[in-house]
């Protein structure tokens, strides 16, 4: 949560300096920010390590404006532009913790952005689909350094990182948190042209 707080807390900083009088901005970062600071207490409340995955509380969630919303909340991010395309859908439901499942996107971003050199425009591409029966996929793509051969079969492993500082927790909370929902994770690379990560979930159907 504290990349989209801090990322928004700087496009509102960019307005003040430049004189913008925008309340509709003011009011979506006020309640982003005051979003992801729930996240974050709900975090350091239930964590009591790393290694610990706090209880998941499913429900039926919809899962076009919890993507959507990535855009708004990446959407100070200077190295790169942020694409979303839901495939037309509307209304795609998944049965989900909701602060889980937007860890696991915030995640999936950031770690795009970050594999992005500098002096390339960066591209992220966010898209929705409904491929299989049941099944719904979202994948999460950048066109940043691509992941080496070496430490492919590592990523989802607890305490490995490719930063110089951190946990390296993040890919295997991600991998933990999708199984616990019934889905499944998975990447495509290729060494200096990006990266894509599939994301495959149980769809839950409409009540009729």
């Amino acid at each position: 949560p504290l990349t989209p707080m801090k990322l928004n807390v700087q496009h509102l900083q960019r307005a003040i300096t430049e004189g913008k009088d925008d309340p509709e901005m003011v009011e979506r970062i006020s309640a982003t920010l005051i979003d992801q600071i729930d996240s974050l207490s709900a975090i350091a409340r239930e964590f009591s390590d790393f290694a610990k995955m706090p209880q998941p509380r499913h429900s039926r969630i919809n899962l076009v404006p919890k993507l959507n919303s990535l855009q708004q909340l990446f959407e100070s991010t200077d190295n790169a532009r942020i694409h979303i395309d839901m495939g037309g859908h509307k209304k795609v439901y998944v049965m989900a913790d909701k602060e889980q499942l937007m860890r696991v996107f915030i995640n999936l971003v950031k770690n795009g952005l970050q594999s992005i050199p500098e002096g390339r425009d960066g591209t992220i591409r966010i898209e929705l689909k409904k491929e299989s029966p049941g099944k719904v996929e979202v994948t999460v793509s950048d066109n940043g350094k691509g992941i080496p051969e070496e430490i492919r079969d590592k990523l989802f492993q607890p305490n490995f990182t490719t930063k110089s500082g951190g946990m390296g927790m993040g890919l295997a909370i991600t991998y933990n948190i999708i199984r616990s929902m019934g889905g499944r994770i998975w990447y495509d690379t290729v060494l200096h042209e990006g990266t894509t990560f599939h994301v495959e979930l149980p769809e839950s159907l409409e009540k009729r």
